[in-house]
């Protein structure tokens, strides 16, 4: 509360009923006016967040756990040490300190994800996205970008092109192989003249056909940007499809989900031009000082992945297979059931007949399971979100048996017809990593 001050009680006025009334709830409880008393306060909140994540079946896909090596390099009292520039140039005298970390994560990144350059100063993929947009692109320019429903994310579709100034057109896309429609592309580029195309995205269970998209899209004159957010950890593993080496100009991805290191995002590519405008679009351009605590977990996260990451990815989709093999026994609608579910972590579970994805997931989650409400992959026509989307990243990384992924789509099953108290299924979940 901010009493003393005199401001009134802290309100989103433009939010949701719902979203108002959980921030008045909560801020009226903050002792923000005692440092000792908030200490205590926010000391209980970490606690209880990381105690029910440990006891939560974590399915998604936007998350992941850090190893051992990372939580140990994991040092906040860096957070706040500037570092701008390149290292051996750097600002303030004194900074060149953090340079060992840059390099080491650089380097270890470049290498695990084959590419000739890594740009990690990025906080966010969204950030990545909006560097590549100003590098390739010009205010008025069109991008090509891939439906919503296929996995079209917002720094594709409106957030970093619209503050780029550009056009987006839709992608042509074949809901059956969940892919762009070649035969429909090159008459799509000639019409739109897009400068940029953007492949990957928030759901995939296919990998896209980069050469011979890569391949129109040069006769074309259009650069193409991969999104690996979700699927880098499996391309470091050398288990998906090598978007650099199959044509795509450059590469972007979350360092967290698969990749399963601290937040934060990363370019890649293996051209020098490109690279070097890149490098001057990251800094100073669109950063200045950026958070060097992350480095020495992003390289440890790397370096584990370049060492155990073929069998971390193998495993990742052989979860995944079982589990939605798992929950079509239990009667549940798994998407892409006839083509073997998945070749990613990636499911698509479709609930519409549980009230689509917001109400479903709200219940897993009461009963210890997370996922996240999604459109389906299935049609242009998608509009509400019907489904449900799985990640296994963290699960196997937590080391959860077949057994208990068995187990999980039984659990998961039961919540969605109401066979279940939810505080039983909750505690069924818990005794899953006991």
């Amino acid at each position: 509360m901010s009493s003393v001050s005199g401001l009134p009680a802290m309100v989103l006025p433009w939010a949701p009923a719902r979203v108002r009334e959980r921030v008045k709830a909560i801020s009226e409880a903050i002792p923000i006016e005692s440092p000792d008393q908030l200490f205590e306060y926010l000391s209980h909140a970490t606690e209880l967040a990381i105690r029910t994540y440990e006891k939560s079946a974590s399915l998604y896909a936007g998350a992941n756990v850090l190893t051992s090596y990372s939580i140990r390099l994991s040092s906040p009292e860096l957070s706040s040490r500037p570092t701008l520039g390149l290292p051996g140039e750097k600002f303030p005298a004194g900074a060149g300190l953090l340079d060992a970390l840059e390099i080491a994560a650089t380097d270890a990144v470049r290498t695990v994800m084959n590419a000739s350059f890594a740009d990690v100063r990025m906080p966010t993929a969204t950030m990545a996205n909006l560097a590549v947009l100003v590098a390739l692109t010009e205010p008025g320019d069109t991008i090509a970008a891939l439906p919503e429903p296929a996995g079209g994310h917002v720094s594709h579709r409106s957030g970093a092109p619209r503050i780029r100034g550009l056009r987006v057109a839709t992608l042509p896309y074949d809901y059956q192989k969940f892919d762009v429609d070649l035969d429909a592309l090159p008459a799509f580029l000639e019409k739109e003249t897009p400068r940029l195309l953007i492949l990957g995205g928030s759901i995939m269970l296919r990998a896209h056909n980069v050469p011979a998209i890569s391949r129109i899209a040069r006769h074309h004159g259009v650069r193409v940007l991969y999104d690996a957010s979700h699927v880098a950890g499996l391309i470091a593993g050398g288990r998906f499809q090598k978007p650099l080496e199959e044509g795509a100009d450059v590469l972007t991805f979350s360092t967290y989900k698969s990749f399963g290191g601290p937040a934060g995002g990363v370019i890649c590519t293996n051209d020098v031009e490109l690279a070097e405008e890149l490098s001057t679009v990251a800094y100073p351009t669109l950063t200045a000082n950026y958070d060097a605590s992350r480095l020495g977990p992003l390289a440890m996260a790397a370096s584990e992945l370049l060492a155990h990451g073929a069998e971390y990815a193998d495993k990742c989709i052989a979860h995944a297979r079982s589990l939605g093999q798992y929950l079509t026994e239990e009667g549940l609608s798994v998407v892409g059931r006839s083509q073997g579910f998945t070749d990613t972590h990636h499911l698509a579970l479709d609930v519409r007949e549980f009230g689509g994805g917001h109400l479903a997931s709200e219940k897993l989650a009461t009963a210890g399971m997370i996922v996240s409400p999604s459109l389906l992959p299935t049609s242009n026509d998608e509009k509400k979100w019907h489904g449900l989307r799985i990640g296994t990243q963290e699960l196997t990384r937590r080391g959860l048996s077949e057994a208990g992924y068995r187990r999980l789509a039984q659990l998961m099953a039961c919540v969605l017809n109401d066979g279940i108290e939810l505080s039983d299924a909750a505690a069924s979940v818990a005794n899953l990593f006991e």
